[in-house]
């Protein structure tokens, strides 16, 4: 009867922190729609309540991911305060979270087994070659900016770039179930990062700003929803040409 009781306990529990997020989220695109020097008030509740659904979903915790969120946290704040006057901060933080992902991705990049043949596949290396260039190109537009912070710049599209590529990687080996989470968390921050950098060095633009949000959101979703079920990733042992 007690474990019966503790299992509904935990139901409930989990009903309700994916409800806060829910309702968290929702706001944070409201404001981002209607309000958007307001959305620097309407995240960090957003990442707060992801944070809480890994507590409560995972039973072996890893500092290191909730670490990874108050990471992105503190940058993203940074971000909507002031770009440009912590774009260097903002640089080394967003290097250190890519990094720290590569480094809890390294879990699964053994499970599956890195192999030299499935590295370099065409699928691979179309993939991360048009990625290379889109983020080439939008770092020419910006460059002229951050002159001054361009070996920071430089940095993150490197660590990124590694991210990405792990992910496409372990979406392209393993079954697709578990792996697609990674996938579309890895497409959410490839975008999100063009925007944000467009949007706040480049041209302004309100649609760009909210659909960035909405972004950034379904990406640390997703990304959180791997890390809860990276233990059940099953390598493919498919062949890709």
């Amino acid at each position: 009867m007690k474990g019966f009781n503790k299992i509904n306990n935990n139901l409930r529990t989990e009903k309700y922190v994916y409800q806060l997020f829910y309702v968290t989220g929702l706001f944070f695109i409201l404001i981002s729609i209607f309000a958007q020097n307001l959305t620097i008030f309407f995240k960090p509740p957003v990442i707060l309540a992801l944070c809480l659904i890994y507590l409560v979903k995972v039973e072996n915790r890893s500092a290191l991911v909730l670490f990874t969120m108050l990471l992105i946290l503190v940058s993203e704040v940074l971000s909507m305060k002031d770009f440009v006057g912590y774009f260097r901060v903002v640089n080394i933080l967003l290097s250190l979270y890519y990094f720290l992902n590569i480094v809890l991705l390294w879990k699964s990049l053994k499970k599956i087994k890195i192999q030299f043949n499935k590295v370099f596949t065409i699928q691979l290396l179309i993939a991360m070659g048009l990625i290379v260039y889109v983020l080439i190109s939008v770092a020419r537009l910006i460059l002229p900016s951050v002159i001054e912070d361009k070996v920071f710049l430089v940095i993150l599209i490197l660590f990124f770039t590694l991210f990405v590529c792990s992910c496409y990687y372990i979406y392209l080996n393993s079954k697709t179930v578990v792996s697609s989470s990674l996938m579309v968390a890895a497409s959410c921050f490839l975008i999100v990062n063009i925007l944000t950098a467009l949007y706040k060095l480049y041209v302004f633009l309100e649609v760009f700003v909210v659909i960035a949000n909405l972004l950034q959101v379904f990406g640390q979703f997703f990304l959180i929803k791997f890390f809860i079920e990276q233990h059940k990733l099953v390598p493919n042992r498919k062949d890709y040409f």
